[in-house]
């Protein structure tokens, strides 16, 4: 038995091999998606008939924290395991078994760091005087984010602010942005971290101002 379950870039999906007509490797799910730090277990299908013989692959794509799961071979089940998930990760993984024939699967994984499920760094609101403020909300994620600031009314307020990005070793998006605006006491308004592939569960912050200048609640 040969079991290779390596990531590819989409360059080289396409492959030859002889196959035995009756062999055939099959995906019970082509996608998925998961959570970056997240665990994740890639599967594929195939027939077994007699003992396996495995034999181990020394791969830099094993070690550390891919894990191909050996023990579930012997019942047609190649899964390979990912503890921790990078971003770097995410791509096309083919899961390729010679036993007698061969054929191969491609399965496609996606990481997502999503806003609502990462820490919120820094979020601060700043009297300036003359009723000026200055409300400042940082989060980490991915994709990157836009972030749009809405009022009571929810108005759209996002032009009045300034918004950076930064990329982190961990391919993160750290995204700042401050909002300067003139208000009166106990007005709301809302800092909204917006992507459409994180829909619906964007992360939303809410800051309502006071006497105290800082009253800051999350959504």
């Amino acid at each position: 038995l040969f079991v290779s379950f390596p990531c590819i870039s989409t360059e080289t999906l396409i492959h030859q091999f002889s196959f035995r007509s009756l062999f055939t490797v099959e995906a019970p799910q082509s996608l998925y998606t998961v959570e970056h730090g997240n665990n994740v277990t890639l599967e594929c299908t195939f027939p077994v008939n007699g003992k396996l013989k495995f034999r181990d692959l020394s791969h830099s794509d094993f070690r550390g924290r891919i894990k191909l799961l050996k023990e579930n071979l012997n019942l047609g089940q190649s899964l390979l395991q990912i503890t921790d998930v990078k971003l770097r990760d995410a791509g096309f993984y083919r899961c390729l078994i010679g036993y007698g024939g061969a054929d191969y699967k491609t399965i496609n994984l996606k990481v997502k760091g999503e806003y609502d499920s990462l820490k919120t760094i820094t979020q601060g609101v700043v009297n300036t005087g003359d009723n000026e403020w200055k409300l400042t909300c940082q989060s980490e994620g991915y994709p990157q984010a836009e972030v749009i600031w809405q009022n009571r009314e929810h108005e759209d307020l996002t032009d009045k602010a300034n918004t950076s990005y930064e990329t982190g070793s961990d391919q993160l998006y750290r995204v700042t942005s401050t909002l300067t605006i003139k208000s009166r006491i106990d007005e709301i308004f809302y800092c909204v971290f917006w992507n459409k592939d994180l829909e619906p569960r964007n992360k939303t912050l809410l800051y309502k101002l006071n006497t105290a200048s800082k009253n800051i609640l999350f959504c």
